[in-house]
């Protein structure tokens, strides 16, 4: 296939060859090892693809296809920087709100006095003091139960500003209000201002049945009765419709490759701009004190150890996990990305395998530097 950006030996920009081929072995061994039956992955240097890789099939069956570069994978929570967190400065820039707005200034229909300190910012880094998660959708399972269950029924776990905790619960509230604000449906305002102008196709939520033969199927729900295969893995946001801000995205490595781009050339690709450089200066570097955490407006950074960056790409590294086995990561000093995406919660949900074994692929990469 194509694509977007331009293709090159890994030599061309200071990248060791060899090195990234054992990072290749390394993921087949998972994939040996049933961690997941899918693994694509992307490494991007100074503008250019230096390497990549598909391999396994898109399920568990084996009359099921082969996985490929283009194959289409639930982002899980690497829907908060790449769909919430870029709309959020989206609007930002356009002056449609700012980071210091009080979350009950959006809700005037709701009396919300637990909720009455918290601001935009403390959502978007995850210091706003809600739980890290509840079942929202156990109050019916409807859209309307699980926003009546998240604003009216959601005690503050710690103090507004106080204490990190990384919360989907905030970013679900966030995309509320980023819907209102834009006065969309976050998935609209996503694709119609960011995904579009980058021509990043094959991303969106609720994907349509006409790409489903290219979607790598997730896991087996019990609750739901059957293999998820083009439905959003998390419960909280399959109650919301699968249009949540916390998760709910599908992509490709190719798209995610191109949104990666636009934030290493400082919120510009091939022409268009989506987002000013100070904005994505704010995604992507450390906007809470450092003694509680890292968190830019949708990345993790440094000092938290939950970017996917292993033990040697730089402190100016920026990324994003998502439960289902997918990451996203982006070295500035190094000039650098790295996209892997799996469906390791295909046959287990504990993840320590795989998160191991996702070090050492980070690991390897970033022995390739020269």
């Amino acid at each position: 296939m194509n694509f977007r950006l331009p293709q090159c030996k890994p030599a061309e920009v200071g990248l060791d060859g060899e090195r990234l081929q054992a990072a290749d072995e390394m993921l087949a061994k998972g994939l040996e090892a049933e961690e997941y039956t899918a693994a694509v992955y992307m490494v991007g240097r100074h503008g250019k693809i230096a390497g990549y890789g598909a391999m396994g099939k898109t399920g568990g069956e084996d009359d099921d296809p082969s996985a490929a570069i283009d194959s289409i994978f639930d982002m899980a929570s690497v829907t908060k920087p790449v769909a919430t967190g870029a709309s959020l400065m989206a609007l930002v820039d356009r002056g449609a709100l700012h980071m210091g707005q009080l979350l009950t200034d959006f809700f005037p229909e709701r009396n919300l006095p637990h909720l009455s300190d918290i601001r935009i910012r403390h959502l978007a880094t995850h210091v706003s003091g809600l739980p890290a998660w509840k079942p929202l959708y156990s109050n019916g399972g409807t859209k309307e139960g699980s926003i009546e269950e998240l604003l009216q029924k959601t005690p503050l776990a710690n103090p507004v500003g106080s204490t990190y905790s990384y919360s989907c619960l905030g970013y679900i509230t966030l995309g509320l209000i980023l819907e209102k604000v834009a006065g969309m449906p976050l998935e609209k305002f996503a694709r119609e201002y960011i995904f579009k102008p980058l021509g990043m196709k094959d991303s969106g939520h609720n994907p349509p049945t006409s790409v489903k033969s290219r979607i790598v199927k997730t896991a087996f729900s019990q609750s739901r009765e059957g293999v998820l295969h083009g439905e959003v893995h998390d419960e909280n946001a399959s109650s919301l419709l699968g249009n949540a801000g916390n998760a709910g995205l599908f992509s490709t490595a190719p798209d995610i490759a191109v949104f990666a781009q636009m934030i290493m050339n400082g919120g510009e690709f091939e022409g268009t701009r989506i987002l000013s450089p100070l904005a994505v200066k704010r995604m992507i570097t450390n906007q809470i004190d450092p003694k509680i955490g890292g968190q830019g407006f949708g990345f993790f950074t440094y000092p938290n150890d939950m970017v996917p960056s292993g033990d040697l790409f730089s402190d100016s590294s920026a990324g994003h996990t998502g439960f289902t086995g997918t990451s996203l990561l982006m070295d500035p000093e190094n000039d650098m990305f790295l996209i892997l995406l799996t469906n390791r919660v295909y046959r287990d949900r504990d993840g320590t395998a795989f998160m191991r074994r996702r070090r050492w692929f980070h690991n390897i990469v970033a022995s390739a530097v020269r």
